[in-house]
Parts: structure tokens; C-alpha cells; sequence
């Protein structure tokens, strides 16, 4: 009876022994937190194993900030999916978030080979497209708060990680060869039980492909920092996808810190600054045209007010009145010279081009621009200024020519030109019946028949 005691004891302390392997306490706190100072890092560790306490001493040296994420079996994948959406966010390149979504969804036929239902990982999938999809339209500290705040949203986070588990799991069965070797079992079987299940941590050949099929392609390079018991003073790093000896440095760069059986994101200080991108082409001459539109508005507001002819197409880019060197396209975006000129204000900055709206005057006869009608008795038209303050009645969008042909103009008398013959048989003459303004002359004798006291002398002599 003892014996069985001591037996039924023994059997009682491994079973509690096992349950306190298993135990785990209960994740807290937030599943993605706010940025937070490294040095608390060192802090933690300050009581703990002299080796830890050594090389997180120098932590805080080479970051400045880190990220904790929730340790409940997620964290991994969690802090992967969370620093890809933010590295994109931080290059402040839109078009990336579109080339983002055109390339997962391509991926669709990996996973479709995979032997994945689309039915199901589709749902999970556009929970990642959407959100690429309002990151692209948002400015980055929007972006970042939208980032941040989608993955503490339980549901979405999920959704988002679930989705990448997928993608991971079909990447490895489409290359087995690269991951083949470093395991016991084979490929598929890996995934049906490392990658897929809902409730499972990332391990070192899930974390090589979730990298490989996400974040490299991206143009987004990784650092793994280890914090565990090798011999030295400094944390090892494995670099994913970019190595310092090449050349061209990457728009981005994910850094994680892994501490036994659990995954932290780390910050130094240039991550936190957005990476500004060469602008292209296209972008710089859109720049240039929008400067120049602005600069050749503001050089023809006087002339609005100076001028009574003013057409439409004085805000037309290259038809402008003024021909000052400020309306000539520039050779490059900082070599306008925006000093006043003669006739135009000082331009402070550029601004878009505004066509200006002009207020409805009442329409002004034509006839009223002209010049009054001179007496019949003067040879030529005085020359009169045109007055400054006449406004045009801009009836259509585009006129060519405010003066244009009325009646009432041509019902003015006319003085009497040139009577050659050639001219009085044209029909230019208004004395010729195919003359629109046709005006028979009247005989005078008098005029045709001239009498001289001599010749009347003659004739009563006679």
C-alpha cells in the first residue's frame, strides 16, 4: 500500500509538472503598442542573466524606440505583417500601395496551386487589399495612426495575418527545395501543421518565407536582432533580402528583436523620418506646368485691368498678353525668377492655376466702342483713345474678336470716296445697284453742266 502511495505520488508531481510547462499566463496589453523608449529594454533586463544584461545595455545605443507585440502565439506573424504596412507608409510613395495590391493578388495562383480554396482565403486576403488601398490616398502620419489602429482591431488584425500564414504555407509548397532540407517531414506536411493552423507561432523557415513571398519583393529590407545566450557583448543580426556590401540602399528596412520565444519591432532613428523619393519625370514637369500656369496668372491680373480686350485665351499656358521672361517655359523647376517685373506684382510662392471668374455685366452694344461720327465736313476720323473702363460681354466661353460687323455701324453717313471709272462700275461703290448699302446718287446739273459768265456773254452777243 505504501509502494502504490509512493507511485500514485510520483504520477501526481509529473502530471503537475507537465501542467506548469504548458502553463501560459494570460496575454495583456495591447497587440501592437505605442512607440517606446529602448532604454526600457535595459531596464527590464537589469535583474536578469548576466549575459542579457550586457547586451541589452547597448541597445539603446543603436535604437532608439521599439514596439512590443502581444505574446499570445502570434506575435511573430503579427509584427512582420504590422512593420510591412508601416515601411510602406514611411516611403511616401502612393504608387507602391498599388503595385502592392496588383502583386498580391497575382499571388492568387500560387496559392490557388497549393490546393488553397479561393473561396475561403479571398475573404481573409481583401482584408490586406482594402487597407493598402486607403493607405495609398492618406498622408503618412494618417497612415501610420490608420496602421496602428487597424492592428489592434482584433478581427481585422487576424484577418491580415491570416492571410499572410496562407500565402507563406502555398510559397513554401510552390519552392520545396529551399526549405526541403531543414526539416524532417515534407512540405506539405510542414504547413498543415507549422503554418496554417490558427494557433501557432512563427518559426525560423515560416519567418525566411513570410519574408521571401512579402516584404523582399516589396523592396523592403529585414533585420532579425537575437537576444539569447551566445557568447558576446552585442546582439547577432541576420539580414533578409539586403546586405550593407551592396550598393543600392533600400527604400526601407523592418528591424525585429527576438527574445526566447517572442517577437518585438525595433526603431533607430532614421526609420522614424519618412524616406523622401526622387521625384519622376512626369512628377517634375507637372510641378513645372503647374509653376508656370501660376506665374503667367499672376503676371496677366493687371493686364486685365488695364486692357478693355481682354479674350478668354489670355489664360491659356503660351497665349498670355504678357511676353516678360516669367511667360517663357522654365529650364529647370528652381530657376524661375519670381522678382516683380513692370507690370505684375511680386509672385510670394506658386499656386495651382484658377481661371478667374468674372462677374455677369449687362451686354454692351458694340456699336458704342466706336468712335462718335465726325462732321461731314472733316476729310478724316480723329484719332481717339479708346477708353479703358468699356467691359465686353463675354457671351460664349471663346471669342476669337470682340469687334464684329453691325448694321448700325454701316448706317453712318459716308464721305464720297474716289469716282474713278474703274470704281464706279464696281460693286464697291454704294452708287452700283449689287451694293448691299445701295444709295442711287441724284443728278445735279449744276454739277455736270458748268455755265461761266463768258460763255453766257457769248451767247446773248450771238
Amino acid at each position: 500500500m505504501a509502494a502504490y502511495s509512493a507511485q500514485q505520488q510520483d504520477e501526481e508531481l509529473a502530471r503537475l509538472q507537465e501542467l506548469s510547462n504548458k502553463w501560459e499566463p494570460d496575454a495583456t496589453g495591447p497587440f501592437v503598442s505605442d512607440l517606446l523608449d529602448s532604454t526600457a529594454i535595459t531596464a527590464e533586463y537589469a535583474n536578469a542573466d548576466p549575459v542579457y544584461q550586457v547586451k541589452t545595455a547597448s541597445l539603446p545605443q543603436s535604437f532608439s524606440h521599439y514596439r512590443t507585440c502581444r505574446g499570445d502565439g502570434h506575435c511573430g506573424w503579427r509584427a512582420v505583417a504590422f512593420s510591412y504596412f508601416e515601411a510602406l507608409v514611411r516611403t511616401a510613395e502612393p504608387y507602391k500601395f498599388h503595385e502592392e495590391v496588383a502583386r498580391l493578388k497575382s499571388l492568387r495562383n500560387i496559392m490557388n496551386d497549393a490546393g488553397l480554396p479561393e473561396d475561403i482565403y479571398v475573404d481573409f486576403a481583401e482584408e490586406a487589399w482594402v487597407l493598402l488601398d486607403r493607405l495609398s490616398s492618406m498622408p503618412v502620419d494618417a497612415g501610420l495612426a490608420t496602421v496602428l489602429e487597424t492592428f489592434n482591431d482584433p478581427n481585422t488584425a487576424m484577418s491580415i495575418i491570416t492571410y499572410f500564414k496562407l500565402l507563406t504555407s502555398a510559397w513554401m509548397q510552390k519552392y520545396p527545395d529551399q526549405y526541403q532540407g531543414f526539416m524532417n517531414e515534407s512540405v506539405q506536411s510542414y504547413c498543415k501543421t507549422r503554418i496554417e493552423p490558427a494557433q501557432c507561432e512563427i518559426e525560423e523557415l515560416g519567418l525566411n518565407a513570410l519574408l521571401a513571398v512579402l516584404v523582399s519583393p516589396a523592396g523592403i529590407a529585414a533585420e532579425v536582432h537575437y537576444l539569447d545566450r551566445s557568447p558576446g557583448d552585442t546582439i547577432n543580426v541576420i539580414q533578409y533580402g539586403w546586405s550593407g556590401a551592396e550598393s543600392r540602399t533600400p527604400p526601407a528596412k523592418i528591424r525585429l528583436l527576438y527574445r526566447p520565444g517572442h517577437y518585438d519591432i525595433l526603431y533607430k532613428a532614421e526609420d522614424l523620418m519618412v524616406t523622401k523619393s526622387v521625384p519622376s519625370a512626369s512628377v517634375t514637369q507637372a510641378a513645372q506646368q503647374n509653376v508656370f500656369v501660376a506665374l503667367q496668372h499672376a503676371s496677366t491680373e493687371t493686364l486685365h485691368h488695364r486692357t478693355a480686350y481682354q479674350p478668354e485665351t489670355i489664360e491659356i499656358p503660351g497665349m498670355s498678353f504678357y511676353t516678360g521672361p516669367q511667360a517663357t517655359w522654365p529650364q529647370a523647376f528652381n530657376q524661375y525668377d519670381i522678382a516683380p517685373s513692370p507690370i505684375s506684382p511680386p509672385v510670394s510662392s506658386p499656386r495651382p492655376a484658377v481661371t478667374p471668374t468674372y462677374p455677369n455685366v449687362p451686354a454692351i452694344p458694340v456699336h458704342d466702342m466706336y468712335f462718335p461720327s465726325p462732321p461731314a465736313s472733316q476729310a478724316s476720323l480723329p484719332n481717339v483713345a479708346l477708353p479703358h473702363h468699356v467691359q465686353i460681354d463675354r457671351g460664349t466661353p471663346f471669342r476669337p474678336s470682340a469687334w464684329e460687323y453691325t448694321a448700325e455701324f454701316n448706317n453712318m453717313p459716308h464721305q464720297s470716296l474716289c469716282q474713278t471709272s474703274i470704281f464706279r462700275n464696281s460693286h464697291y461703290n454704294t452708287a452700283h445697284f449689287n451694293n448691299p448699302d445701295f444709295e442711287p446718287e441724284q443728278w445735279s446739273p449744276d454739277k455736270e453742266y458748268t455755265t461761266t459768265d463768258r460763255s453766257r456773254k457769248k451767247s446773248s452777243h450771238a
